[in-house]
């Protein structure tokens, strides 16, 4: 691939030998260390490449050998130049261009970011900008290693930062200390709290590991009541409350639960048909600014799909140019009803995702109790949904006064 790209900017030309003694010929090239390739023999004459230096050459070898020598083709940057000599702007535009890309290489069009979960990459780019670390900065005003000072003191839960250049790119990877928000949880896990319930229900099981309950199996509940308290009495020999003390509760709580479960939707609704109609335009995005060459269609209603291609050389040489398409759809609205069959099946739909999300936060369904009625122009579903749940949630435990101590009998003497 390298051999053929010189080549090329040097030029070379391909020829047709013919004549008594071809052989000859090539032993000759051979001797003066003239460089042929891509040899090819048709019939009695023989075609092959080679450089115009050594095609200047070939004129006493020719006579020598009494050969004849036919150019056929013409490669290479020298006959591309020499075709458009005279067209001036051609080779001015083709430097303009080298030039263009040489300049936008100097700077930095891409900040990519690697590792951050907690911390969103927007609030970082925010940071980076607000010490003027941008895209579009010349790539010799950063400072990989200021950068990772900077970012190591802005936000002290990333405990590794690594920022290099490549290409226009700034690559910036960080890592994380996941375990600073566990211990921000345990430190708030050891202030006394109390558990009280996070919605309606009856008590099915009720398991205390620290605290006091405050409900049995069996007992309903409202939202907000008191289920194991963080403050714990304490009793002196005559049965009597002489002091507190306080704890972080921890319970499992279950109760059965119940959720009302209402939907409804008209029967009757818009439709999209595409025409088949479509109109297509094209922009361009050069940094802030956006050329459009867009007209809109004269449609009714159309939809407007966009698709953006980024300009980048390499992997990591991306430009501020981006090209775009501008799709333009037509079509016509109707109004349908649903069958019975595809609104219970819109309903059920509807259903079960509602279903889904109480299972994803853990959830147990016991009995689903909802009806799905199609009606002349709605749909309507309702009922209830019995499930069995966690419902610990948890408050500060109010912190009571010390009871003072009884007075002691004294006698006058």
């Amino acid at each position: 691939m390298l051999i053929s790209f010189f080549r090329y900017l040097q030029g070379y030309v391909r020829i047709r030998l013919s004549g008594y003694s071809p052989e000859r010929f090539l032993n000759l090239c051979k001797a003066h260390h003239i460089e042929i390739w891509d040899l090819q023999s048709s019939g009695v004459n023989y075609e092959m490449n080679l450089s115009i230096r050594d095609f200047r050459k070939l004129k006493p070898l020719r006579r020598k050998a009494k050969a004849h020598v036919l150019v056929t083709e013409r490669h290479g940057l020298p006959f591309f130049l020499h075709k458009y000599r005279h067209r001036k702007m051609f080779p001015v535009g083709i430097l303009l261009c080298i030039t263009f890309l040489y300049v936008m290489s100097l700077y930095i069009w891409n900040i990519h970011i690697e590792g951050n979960y907690s911390r969103t990459t927007d609030v970082i780019l925010d940071y980076l900008e607000s010490e003027n670390i941008v895209h579009g900065m010349k790539k010799s005003q950063v400072d990989c290693k200021q950068i990772q000072a900077m970012i190591r003191i802005e936000f002290p839960d990333i405990i590794w930062v690594s920022a290099e250049i490549r290409g226009t790119r700034l690559l910036i990877r960080v890592k994380e200390n996941m375990d600073s928000t566990d211990i921000h949880e345990e430190k708030e896990e050891e202030s006394p709290r109390d558990i009280v319930a996070a919605r309606e229900g009856i008590i099915t099981s009720i398991l205390v590991r620290s605290g006091v309950a405050q409900v049995q199996v069996g007992d309903e509940v409202e939202k907000g009541t008191p289920l194991v308290s963080g403050r714990i009495e304490l009793m002196n020999d005559s049965g009597e409350v002489s002091g507190y003390q306080y704890t972080a509760s921890d319970a499992d709580v279950y109760a059965r639960t119940s959720y009302v479960y209402y939907d409804e939707f008209v029967l009757s609704h818009e439709v999209k048909h595409p025409t088949g109609k479509k109109r297509f335009g094209v922009y361009m995005n050069l940094g802030n600014k956006t050329i459009a060459f867009n007209p809109k269609p004269n449609y009714n209603a159309y939809s407007v799909l966009n698709t953006e291609y980024p300009v980048k050389i390499t992997e990591n040489f991306y430009l501020p140019l981006t090209f775009g398409t501008t799709q333009y759809e037509e079509y016509e609205i109707y109004t349908e009803s649903y069958s019975k069959e595809e609104a219970k099946a819109l309903a059920e739909a509807s259903l079960n995702e509602f279903l889904e999300k109480l299972v994803q936060k853990g959830v147990q369904i016991v009995e689903n109790n909802v009806k799905i009625e199609v009606g002349r122009n709605a749909c309507t579903s309702y009922g209830t949904i019995s499930a069995l749940e966690e419902i610990s949630s948890y408050t500060s435990t109010e912190v009571m006064e010390e009871p003072l101590p009884p007075e002691e009998d004294t006698e006058t003497k």
